[in-house]
């Protein structure tokens, strides 16, 4: 009894070392770039996964379109975001700030 014990303790601290080593891990910035800022204003009937696979195309970086849309949401949470309701929804006229990388040749 007292070995699975310590075998659950074991397993859990190591469990919490990989996470704590690995998180933020994903994506480097490229070597050679520069972060882009654009203020993109949406029109009537566009969707916000619809923004994010836009700006993904003029990325350098590869991502998820599920990050890169959870990132435009936590980039404008104070200014559109924080106050809407089903989460992430967009409205025409809504000035949204879009930040990716780009490579400098």
């Amino acid at each position: 009894m007292l070995k699975r014990q310590y075998f659950i303790v074991a397993v859990l601290v190591w469990l919490i070392i990989v996470l704590t080593v690995s998180c933020g891990n994903s994506n480097e910035p490229v070597a050679n770039g520069k972060l882009v800022t654009e203020v993109y204003i949406v029109k009537a009937g566009e969707r916000l996964d619809d923004i994010s696979y836009h700006f993904m195309s003029k990325s350098s970086v590869s991502r998820d379109v599920r990050e890169f849309r959870e990132g435009i949401i936590a980039l404008n949470w104070d200014t559109v975001f924080a106050d809407r309701y089903p989460h992430g929804l967009i409205l025409p006229g809504d000035k949204l700030l879009i930040n990716y990388w780009v490579e400098e040749k």
